[in-house]
């Protein structure tokens, strides 16, 4: 696990984590569900799992109880982005 600071505050992040958000800054294009499995797990697209859901949910928790942010990763029929 690494810690992220801003303004005092710090954020445990795994590496996976730390891995979406590289991907994310990426582009501002949203990123598919496929796309992010590829990446950051080296899964086949045709792999059938809840693990990017999970792993956002879990994101989104530890981004929000930290610094207040509920929509940091935004998702749209076409993907994840931030």
């Amino acid at each position: 696990e690494r810690k992220i600071k801003k303004n005092n505050l710090e954020l445990q992040l795994s590496e996976k984590e730390i891995n979406f958000l590289i991907l994310f800054s990426q582009t501002e294009q949203p990123i598919s569900r496929n796309l992010v499995l590829k990446r950051v797990w080296n899964y086949s697209e045709e792999t059938e799992t809840h693990t990017v859901e999970t792993h956002i949910h879990r994101l989104r928790k530890k981004i929000s109880e930290k610094f207040g942010d509920d929509a940091f990763i935004k998702n749209s029929s076409k993907g994840y982005y931030i």
